[in-house]
């Protein structure tokens, strides 16, 4: 959906927060909510540690990922179109019974 490159393979948590918009405790609820989910932070957010730094470091694409699937909300379409799809939907169910209702109509 977005077309973002990234001008480094992994950010530490201070240049994350920064970069998403993001506050600390907001970040820490979606670790919280991915490990209660049964996820996999690395998996799921791109988190992890590098042995003598004192910040997390984030991989910005998994963690973008993440927040498009999960936490961003996309417009919804206008209502016409909305209703153009269901009569489109509607067609194509009740098509077939349209033409076997003619059908037994015209062998009675």
């Amino acid at each position: 959906m977005f077309n973002f490159r990234y001008l480094k393979p992994y950010y530490t948590q201070s240049e994350v927060l920064e970069l998403f918009s993001l506050s600390k405790s907001t970040l820490q609820r979606y670790r919280e909510e991915v490990m209660k989910k049964g996820g996999d932070l690395w998996v799921d957010l791109g988190y992890f540690h590098i042995d003598g730094t004192k910040e997390a470091m984030y991989e910005p694409v998994r963690l973008s990922n993440w927040l498009l699937e999960n936490k961003i909300n996309i417009p919804k379409p206008y209502d016409y179109q909305v209703d153009e799809i269901k009569k489109v939907k509607d067609g194509l169910v009740e098509f077939p019974n349209f033409k076997k209702k003619n059908k037994e109509k015209l062998n009675a």
